[in-house]
Parts: C-alpha cells; structure tokens; sequence
C-alpha cells in the first residue's frame, strides 16, 4: 500500500509550478509524492520543509545574486549564519543519539543551501562534539552544553603540516609532569604545526588536538586526544604559548577557515585528557582499558569514521544538486529534431540518458548506502558510550572503519565525476557561475581528500578483506561479521568456482546477476593480491616492499623538469623546483594570514626569519 501523508496534508508536498516541465511529470510511471514518502518519511519530510522555510524567509540567509563577498565576509557571514541555526534549535544534544536521522537530515539541508555553513556546524557539533562525547568521560560533558549554546566553539586537530593520512606519525607531543599534574603541549618545529582544521582559522575557541603522550619514565604510549583552549573567549586572541591563523584562500567552501596552530610549551591540566581511551593517574601512572595499543589507537580515532560517514552524505547531496539541475535543464532545453520546424528536448536523445541517468541512479542508491552506514556508526557510538568492550563491539567498528573507508572514495569520487559530467551536459549554461554547477564541483573537490586520502583509504579496506581471506584460508575461519557486509566471503572458493551463464538479455537485468558478479571480483581480485602478496615475501620482501615492489616513479621527477616552466611563472609552493615542500608551504602561509604580534619563542619555529606569532581572529 502506497504511504499517505497524515489528514492529508498536502502543503506539506505542494504542486510544482505550471510550466514546461509538466509534460514530463504526467509521463512518470510513479507518484513523485508517495516516493518522497516512501523513501525519507513524513517526519523527517515536514523537518526539512521547516529547516528550509526557516532559511528562506530569514533576511541573514537571503541569496544575493551576482554578488561576490570578500573572504572576510564570507567568513564572517558563514560564522553568523552557525549561530543564528543554533538560535533555531533544529536540533538539541539529545537528538545525537535520539534522533539521528534528524542529525543527518539537518546537513544534508544546510549542505544544499551552502556547504561551507554545513561544514562549520557539522565540525564544531558532530566531529568536535562527538569526540568530547566519545573519547572523554563524565568529567569532560560539561563541555556538551557548552557546544549547543555556542559558549565555545570547537575545531579537530590531528592533521599536520607534515603528516595527514599516517596518524601514527604526529609528532605534536604531550609530556605529563606529575609535579603539577599538567600535560605540556608541544609542537617540535613548523612541520608539527595543525594544519587544514576547520574553523581553526577565525572562530574556535576549543580544540581537540591529538598528541603523543610521553610519560615522566620518556615511554610513549601514541596518539591521544586532549581538549584545549586556544582563543579567549571574549576577544578571539590567541592564549599563551599558541599561534594560530588561517591558511587562506581555498579552491572551495571558503566560507569555512581552515587554519593551522602551533604549540609552544603550552600547559593543560590532567583532567583535560580525553581519557575514555587511556588515563593518566595523577601520580603519573598509565592505565588503560585496553591491553593492545592498536585497539586503543583504533577506538582514539573512532571520530573519523563519523568525518567519513558525513563526507559520504556530502557528496551524495552534492550529486543530487547536479543532476537535479542537469536533468531539469535537458528537459527544458530543446535542440534539432525529426523536422526543421520541431526541436525536441535533450533528454530524449540517448547519448544525454546515458550521460546523466547512471548518476542519477547513483545518487538513489549511495543516498541509501550512507544513511544505513549512518545510522550503523550511531549504533556504534552507542555501544561506546554504554562501555561496551564486547568481541561483537570490536568487530563492529572495524567493518564500518573498512565500510567507511571505502565508502567516502567511492562517493566523493562518483559524485565528483558526476557533477562534471552534468555541468559538460549543460553545455555553455553549465559553465555560467549563476548556474551554481561549478560551485557544486569545487566544493565537492575536498571531499576526496579530506578525512583521508581515497587511495589511501582504498587500502585500509583492502587491507581488512585480506586479513579476513588470509584467516579463511591459513585456518578456515568462518568469515563472519556484524553488518553482514562480508559474509559471502565464507563462500570464497565456491564463487570463485562459479561461471556467468544467462540465456537471455532480459536474465542480466537482474540485480541478483549483478550482485554475483560483484561478489566473484572480489573475490577474485583478493585471491590475485593475496598471492602476489605471499610471492613477494617469500621472495625476500617485506610488507612495505611488497606492495610497493611494481612503481613506474625513478624518471618522473626528470621528465617533469623538461616541461615545467620557471617557479615565478609556475607559482606553486608545493611544486618549486628546490623541493622544499614544507618550507615553502609555510613560508606562503605566514605571508598570507594576519599576523600582527611576535611572540618570543616565534624564532625557532622560522623558515627564513622571524615573523610575527599570534592572530586576532576577532570578527
């Protein structure tokens, strides 16, 4: 039975306008109303309409056509914009774990009006938040109310200057002096410096910043978080010991200032360790729940799993902006026909069906992924905050790690390369600003890249399948997990045995064949890899080596320097003939942020020669 709305509420899904569209509209095999119905629900429906409603009829969100801000206001507007959604009480801390799909819901909406506003709640709520909430304990959620009432406002510090996508390589340090029961912060030099975290640059008065804890005996026990002031509250300048700006201008979503931080000395009392993970007594003893350090180090990072799941919606949103527009486009816009005199729409030509409808698919489907994966992480975080240390619990959060992992690439890459293929579709309009499609890819752009690597993250799933296949086959194991993603690897040498037979046409359009011949290239792809592996270290060669054995890279750097030109006219920091990457990246950095006072420790942490070290950031 098809769903109908309440009482019959029909402002809730009212008519489109009367237009050159409806003639698509009266040909559709479905009632666009009752699959709005059926695939979101009336709840998060009449959610959406009064998110939506709220934004257009409030004038500090009015569209300004034509109109180009300075980053400055960007900036300024973007952080205006946060506060007044909190004004709103969309949602209330409850609703995290209540009412998730309300929290998917509510960016999703603020995502289509503008990605950068998105952004900047989404990290202070649900990355900043949900890391106090997760990783500390009951000594830490007064912090919690703090970030709903907008009392601070939070950023998420693990990326380096030097180091990203390999975590266990941070080198900012936080050494415990039991004599003052404080923990001291410290970046090493320039490359340790946070870098590229949102809302660092102008806004955050809090940060949770990763560091490796050093203990009185100098053991190391790796990354843990800790919660920091990094901004007065009142004036927005930096607190002692800290420098911190923003990087500049990006590609996209430059309504967000990303920013960077640089530690010097800077002491924060013991109970400031996010400590659900590993503690520090006041005497200077470790303890720790967990026994294996790589648990502990894979539930310290749980928050980026939720930044991966998030990204998946991102970039879904943004693929369901373009083919909106494309589709509507194609269906209004009218070139040749069967006669001079009559021109038919685009849409109707097969070339322009098979440019858009697979992303137009693609956005159905991977919508449906990401807030299943969504909801599975909320079950996660649950059973973390409940202190769940089950095997079930374990297993959990390494398949949505995997599932997580390979769910942003393939994502953010679908949609980027479906926003570019829309864009191409609309000819000369979807290349007009105005048209919003350019915007839409270049905000999708970090989306590959942020939160980790896609290829990088490729790997940490592959690298979960194969020890998975390598404990099916060296001791039959059964293969076995929580969301049921994996399963059908049980199955490995029987799909593996299996052939492709179908009798007719109609036979391959059925999912199921699909489905199997996905399941039989996986499996085929890991049994490849895992011998190849197993060749390679019987051969002498060790993991590293092994997967790295077969690069086509000794001649690249020598083929380049044929064609680049001179770095005057090249004018890249990260790509200057002298290799200095770092160097020349910070050295752009600190000429481009508003620095406007020295510090006295500043000289060390120069490239050249000391330059000033503290930011007003106050707005």
């Amino acid at each position: 039975m098809a769903p109908t709305l309440k009482g019959g509420d029909a402002a809730l899904l009212p008519e489109f306008p009367r237009g050159p569209l409806d003639s698509y509209r009266a040909r559709a095999s479905f009632s666009w109303k009752e699959l709005a119905l059926f695939t979101e629900g009336e709840d998060m429906l009449r959610f959406k309409k009064t998110i939506f409603s709220a934004l257009e009829n409030d004038p500090l969100f009015a569209r300004s056509p034509g109109a180009h801000l300075s980053l400055e206001k960007y900036r300024e507007l973007s952080f205006l914009r946060c506060k007044r959604i909190f004004e709103y009480d969309f949602l209330s801390a409850g609703d995290m774990f209540e009412s998730p799909l309300k929290v998917s819901t509510l960016i999703q909406c603020l995502g289509m009006y503008d990605w950068s506003l998105a952004a900047k709640y989404v990290l202070h709520t649900l990355i900043f938040g949900s890391a106090v909430f997760s990783s500390g304990s009951e000594r830490h959620f007064t912090y919690i109310q703090k970030i709903f009432s907008m009392e601070i406002f939070g950023c998420f510090a693990l990326t380096e200057l030097s180091h990203g996508s390999n975590t266990k390589a941070i080198r900012t340090t936080a050494h415990y002096n039991p004599a003052t029961e404080e923990f001291i912060i410290h970046s090493p030099d320039f490359e340790a410096a946070k870098f590229w975290v949102g809302n660092m640059g102008k806004t955050a008065t809090h940060a949770v910043v990763f560091a490796q804890l050093h203990m009185p005996g100098g053991q190391c026990h790796g990354l843990h978080p800790f919660i920091i002031q990094i901004r007065d509250l009142k004036t927005l300048l930096p607190m002692p010991g800290v420098m911190v700006g923003d990087i500049g201008k990006k590609l996209g979503q430059n309504g967000l200032d990303n920013g960077f931080a640089v530690f010097h000395k800077v002491r924060v009392p013991r109970h400031n360790l996010l400590n659900r993970m590993g503690d520090v007594t006041p005497e200077g003893t470790y303890v720790s729940p967990f026994k294996d350090a790589r648990q502990r180090f894979g539930a310290s990072l749980g928050s980026l799993s939720w930044g991966r799941v998030v990204i998946m919606a991102m970039a879904v949103t943004n693929l369901k902006l373009a083919v909106s527009i494309a589709a509507r486009f194609s269906a209004t816009r009218r070139q040749f026909g069967p006669t001079e005199d009559e021109e038919i729409p685009v849409l109707e030509y097969q070339t322009q069906q098979w440019r858009l409808l697979p992303y137009l698919a693609a956005a159905y489907a991977l919508d449906h992924f990401s807030t299943s994966l969504f909801l599975d992480m909320v079950e996660l975080q649950r059973g973390l905050a409940a202190g769940d240390r089950s095997a079930r619990q374990a297993e959990l959060g390494r398949e949505i790690h995997a599932l997580a992992s390979a769910g942003k690439p393939l994502a953010s890459w679908t949609a980027q390369q479906g926003i570019q293929e829309c864009r191409e579709a609309c000819g000369g309009h979807g290349y007009l600003a105005m048209n919003r499609l350019g915007v839409l890819r270049d905000d999708n752009d970090p989306n590959c890249t942020y939160e980790g690597d896609n290829n990088v993250l490729l790997q940490q799933t592959s690298n979960y399948l194969l020890g998975l296949l390598a404990l099916r086959v060296r001791d039959g194991a059964r293969i076995r997990s929580p969301l049921k993603s994996v399963d059908f690897l049980d199955s490995y040498p029987s799909i593996l045995d299996q052939r492709f037979e179908v009798s007719s046409v109609a036979d391959c359009l059925d999912s199921a064949v699909a489905l199997a011949a996905y399941k039989w290239l996986v499996c085929y792809l890991l049994r490849e890899t895992h011998e190849k592996l197993n060749q390679e270290k019987r051969s002498g060669s060790g993991d590293f080596e092994a997967r790295n054995n077969c690069q086509l890279k000794d001649d690249a750097v020598a083929l380049v320097d044929v064609i680049a030109p001179p770095d005057f006219v090249l004018d890249s920091p990260i790509g200057r003939a002298d290799g200095e990457l770092y160097k020349n990246l910070w050295g752009a950095i600190l000429q481009d942020s508003q620095v406007l006072e020295r510090a006295s420790w500043w000289p060390e942490f120069s490239v050249n020669k000391p330059v000033i070290g503290s930011v007003k950031s106050k707005l």
